[in-house]
């Protein structure tokens, strides 16, 4: 059986003490009548007495009195006699001091003891209600005491952390720097508090977090302790992560942040202020927001009215006025800002500059007219269309293009006049354009109101709205003439091919180094190999390389200048020297660039052999005629000169002139002969030069005396066919002799001017002067002078016209039509 007791504990006390007491007085009094013993033995059993008096405090100071008066009585009672003064009383006096004194130091220490244990348990409160983690650990780094709340931060309970390192609790990678910090404190001495510093702690979930500890020393019990306090940051650095992002969008934005403060004072300036308004942040902080404002305006003490009364200003419009004057207008949100406390103590303004927005609408609504009246006269038909392919809306240009009102279509699908085989392209175009998302062309033939059917090429970009798929905008155009274009290209394509591959001569491509593209059948087996064998091989493989490397630098040549070549082309070839009559010309691509040539080359060499010996033979016929002309002209001068030594003996004057005038008509002729057999050309000479030689030697046999009568030449260079030359050299020779004997006699001076040019297609020769003129009663057609019928008869063979003017000048022109050979 269990005995428990169930009284209070002061009272518990108090039975133990009595109990106690009794002992001592039953013990007292065994040694006192029964051992007999001394007294002063008997004391020893009062050490349990006074140690319960300690026990119980102030309580018990009556139990050494207590005690006192029985030791007193006891020894008065006894039979064995001693001196009762000094054994008793003295006795009784030190023991009551020595039980005052001891109670006294128990009453000190007991009041320590709880000083002390109250301090702990104020200190164990605070540690335990602290917020931040506290760990000890001992000088080996293990944990000896760790806080409630560094539990909760590491997600683990006290029994986990107990004698575990506290390295445990650091990332693996950052281990080394800890120790690092930790050899680092130690070294500046056992007991002195260091700063902080950071770190990053590793929780039982291994998630990662940042914390600031601070570390200080402490000794007990002979042992070196370190307490660290440690604080999670993850918010603090989350709060200075999002402040800085704010920040940096505040300043980034390109919108205008104010802050201002009651009074309107600015406190804040951002750079899409300093941007808007052209004030620097150092020009405006602290001083009043009106400087923004409009002169006379009392919107900033409406703003601040109403701000102070708790209210925020949405968005809205007004005006405000830049640095440089200039007036523009802002999208205004206003919003107060509350301190700590919830007070208003001052304003946020966030505005938009619009003013080009405001330009922006107005030029939209003009586009939007002019995109209504282009829509309704454009050539393509604009719509939109649901994702089922129900019309929405059509422009009015449907009505040019398939003579359908839009009311015709919209509400309905787009496959109702759309031709039955090409339905399933457009359905998978529509399909490809939902799923992918992307913009999509499609070619279909479409109905008209008269039942005919053109082709329509609609481009249709998706519509989406928050990622989904809508419908489509889609742009239509008539490509049927596009499209019977393509046709007849395409058949124009097949009969190219086979024309290239049917054709004798062989036709290859290249790229621009030399390399085969394409070649048909004879060019492949030119070169002894088959089309397809060439694809991809160089012409450096078939010819030398001196060959080679000619024909590439024309093949780059057509491609850099993107004009066709013609040449002849000396080529040795398979033993043998041959030549090629060749045609380069330039291919273009998609991109309208020239990326390959064609050649066509055909075996002219039979051709050329003749040709060379024909040239051959040419330059034999020129020699030939070369020669036949200086003998002819030697047979005249020959003439010429017999003329003039049978002159000599002629008497008769008259028959002399006629001598002198048939050896200057062989002279002319002669002269003509040596034109050509000094020219390269055999069969036209230049008149001009003839004339100028003709008339001056003419001027030198006629004119005595060249002050009384001048020559005057305006002739051009023109060449003139020799058939055409020999006559006209004899009427140059007839004209110009004419005037020089006739025009001036008994000595008239005058001048004799000789002009050819010439005028379109034809030539005309004039020779004029001004001496005392032609008779009126002669015409030159019915003459008897020689000269003159021969004038009139050589200007019939060459298909002339002649023409005599008697005023101002006696002018004979000769207007005739000759075959156009070029300048000289």
């Amino acid at each position: 059986m269990k005995l428990e007791w169930d009284g209070s504990r002061s009272e518990y006390k108090t039975f133990m003490v009595l109990s106690l007491v009794v002992l001592s007085c039953v013990l007292t009094y065994y040694f006192h009548f029964v051992l007999r013993s001394g007294i002063v033995f008997t004391h020893f059993y009062y050490i349990p007495i006074v140690l319960a008096a300690v026990w119980w405090k102030r309580k018990s100071l009556w139990v050494p009195f207590f005690l006192a008066g029985v030791l007193i009585l006891t020894d008065w009672t006894s039979p064995l006699k001693s001196d009762f003064l000094y054994d008793d009383i003295f006795r009784s006096i030190i023991f009551i001091s020595v039980s005052v004194i001891t109670i006294l130091l128990s009453e000190s220490i007991e009041k320590s003891q709880i000083k002390l244990k109250t301090s702990e348990e104020m200190f164990r409160s605070v540690v335990e209600s602290a917020i931040d983690g506290i760990i000890t650990t001992n000088l080996s780094g293990n944990v000896v005491f760790v806080n409630e709340s560094f539990q909760k931060m590491f997600q683990c309970s006290e029994k986990e952390v107990l004698g575990e390192s506290v390295k445990k609790f650091i990332p693996s990678r950052l281990r080394d720097k800890y120790d690092e910090q930790m050899d680092q404190f130690r070294k500046t001495g056992e007991h002195q508090l260091v700063g902080t510093f950071e770190s990053v702690g590793l929780r039982k979930d291994g998630k990662e977090f940042p914390f600031e500890i601070s570390l200080t020393n402490w000794e007990g019990d002979g042992e070196i302790f370190t307490t660290s306090i440690i604080r999670d940051t993850t918010y603090r650095k989350n709060a200075e992560k999002t402040r800085a992002i704010l920040s940096a969008i505040v300043e980034s934005s390109a919108e205008s942040i104010i802050g201002m403060d009651l009074n309107g004072n600015v406190l804040s300036w951002n750079n899409g202020a300093e941007r808007t308004y052209g004030y620097k942040t150092r020009e405006v902080l602290g001083k009043s927001g009106s400087i923004i404002f409009p002169p006379g305006s009392d919107e900033l003490s409406y703003i601040l009215k109403t701000i102070g009364g708790g209210e925020k200003i949405d968005h809205y419009e007004t005006k405000r006025i830049t640095k440089t004057g200039e007036m523009i207008d802002i999208f205004l949100t206003v919003s107060p800002i509350k301190g700590i406390s919830g007070d208003i103590i001052g304003l946020s303004a966030i505005a938009r500059d619009i003013t080009q927005d405001k330009a922006a609408e107005k030029a939209l609504a003009k586009s939007e007219a002019q995109l209504s009246m282009i829509t309704t006269h454009m050539a393509d038909i604009i719509c939109q269309a649901s994702k089922d392919g129900q019309y929405i809306y059509v422009s009015p240009s449907v009505k040019t293009v398939l003579g359908l009102e839009p009311g015709e279509l919209v509400g309905k699908s787009i496959f109702d006049r759309m031709h039955p085989d090409d339905q399933s392209r457009v359905t998978s175009c529509i399909k490809d354009g939902l799923g992918k998302c992307i913009t999509r062309s499609v070619q279909y033939r479409y109905m008209k109101a008269d039942g005919s059917y053109v082709w329509l090429g609609t481009k249709g970009t998706p519509i989406s709205d928050e990622g989904v798929v809508t419908g489509f905008i889609c742009n239509s155009r008539d490509i049927t003439q596009q499209k019977n274009v393509e046709d007849a290209l395409r058949e124009s394509e097949e009969k190219y091919r086979t024309l290239i591959e049917s054709a004798k001569d062989p036709i290859s491509l290249y790229d621009e180094n030399g390399i085969f593209l394409m070649a048909n059948k004879s060019g492949a087996h030119s070169m002894g190999e088959e089309p397809a064998d060439l694809l991809g091989r160089s012409l450096r493989d078939f010819f030398p390389p001196e060959v080679a490397k000619k024909q590439i630098e024309l093949i780059k040549k057509v491609i850099s200048t993107e004009k066709g070549l013609d040449l002849e082309m000396f080529v040795p070839y398979s033993g043998k020297d041959q030549w090629f009559s060749t045609s380069l010309q330039p291919i273009y691509g998609h991109d309208n660039r020239v990326h390959s040539v064609q050649v066509i080359s055909r075996d002219i060499t039979d051709i050329k052999e003749a040709q060379i010996k024909l040239e051959q033979a040419l330059k034999d016929k020129d020699m030939l005629m070369k020669e036949i002309y200086h003998r002819v002209k030697n047979n005249l001068m020959v003439i010429s000169s017999l003329l003039n030594l049978q002159s000599r003996y002629i008497k008769d004057e008259e028959a002399r002139g006629i001598f002198k005038e048939s050896q200057e008509r062989a002279h002319s002729m002669a002269l003509i002969h040596e034109r050509l057999y000094r020219s390269t050309d055999l069969k036209h000479i230049d008149f001009g030069d003839y004339i100028r030689t003709l008339s001056t030697d003419l001027f030198r046999t006629y004119v005595a005396d060249p002050a009384r009568v001048q020559l005057e030449l305006e002739v051009e260079d023109v060449m003139i066919d020799i058939n055409t030359a020999i006559p006209l050299g004899l009427i140059i020779n007839e004209l110009i002799s004419n005037s020089m004997k006739h025009a001036f006699p008994k000595g008239k001076s005058g001048t004799i001017m000789v002009k050819f040019k010439e005028d379109g297609n034809r030539c005309v020769l004039e020779v004029n002067d001004n001496g005392i003129g032609f008779p009126s009663d002669i015409e030159p057609d019915q003459t008897d002078s020689l000269g003159l019928q021969l004038v009139t008869s050589l200007t019939q063979q060459i298909g002339g016209e002649l023409e005599l003017e008697r005023s101002p000048r006696t002018t004979f022109r000769i207007t005739f039509e000759e075959k156009k050979v070029g300048k000289s």
